[in-house]
């Protein structure tokens, strides 16, 4: 019987103090499996009879029973802890985001994005796909804060019609995963010809889209589907650099001012 059956069995003979004890002791299953009864209560700031009123209320004699009984839970949780790296490998994700960092800190055009955001006409911005779609409202709600209004085209449709009378005064960010525009390469390339400012967001990698935009942001990306190339993961990188780029536009406005 582990623990979590035990407070279970007998949680309506427990008080807030033993809660407050059995938390503790839960948490710091470690810390505390050989400790004294003094030294738990010291840890738990409560007396020494709480303590044992407690471990009796779990259905132990005493408190040299409970500690019995500690040592053997935490062999228990060791055994059924599934290693960090059986389901995911924590370093990759790791990489990535200090890739991402990396390659942002090497941007030389930052600056020039910033002004853009502050004397553009109009600011649109399309992702590719609705997980790019979902980072880019988020980074509009951000860019809110600072009365910077970012026009989010929700499909292909209205991005040809903006293409068509969007100006060189306007400014367009488009993000992608790998920067392919099978599908939207006429529209692009129009907005290219008009010299609109374009500013891609795609993983790190020659692509169609960055060769076309003026300004490129790029993230890392490892965690790829071979068959479909779409990400396996979640958008965390894609997340990071639009903060990136907000926290950077934020530190620009307070240098302007």
């Amino acid at each position: 019987m582990n623990l979590e059956v035990l407070i279970n069995k007998y949680y309506d003979q427990l008080n807030d103090n033993d809660l407050h004890v059995i938390s503790y002791v839960s948490q710091n299953i470690e810390l505390c499996k050989d400790k004294t009864v003094t030294e738990i209560a010291k840890y738990c700031n409560v007396s020494p009879s709480t303590i044992i009123r407690t471990t009796k209320k779990l259905g132990f004699h005493g408190y040299s029973e409970f500690r019995y009984f500690l040592k053997e839970e935490a062999d228990r949780r060791k055994e059924t802890r599934v290693p960090n790296n059986q389901y995911f490998n924590s370093s990759v994700i790791l990489k990535d985001v200090k890739e991402t960092i990396k390659l942002f800190e090497q941007d030389k055009s930052l600056e020039k994005i910033y002004q853009l955001f502050l004397e553009s006409d109009h600011i649109f911005a399309y992702g590719t796909g609705y997980g790019q779609n979902l980072m880019l409202k988020d980074f509009s709600r951000c860019l809110l804060n600072n009365n910077i209004y970012l026009n989010i085209i929700p499909s292909k449709t209205e991005l040809e019609l903006i293409s068509q009378s969007i100006t060189p005064n306007d400014l367009l960010i488009v993000a992608s995963l790998s920067g392919n525009m099978k599908s939207i390469d006429s529209m692009v390339r129009n907005i290219a010809v008009k010299q609109v400012p374009m500013v891609s967001v795609t993983v790190f990698s020659r692509n169609e889209l960055a060769y076309l935009a003026d300004y490129n942001l790029y993230y890392q990306v490892s965690n790829l589907n071979k068959i479909s190339q779409l990400n396996n993961s979640s958008f965390c990188t894609l997340n990071l650099v639009l903060s990136l780029l907000y926290e950077g536009f934020i530190n620009y406005l307070k240098e302007v001012e």
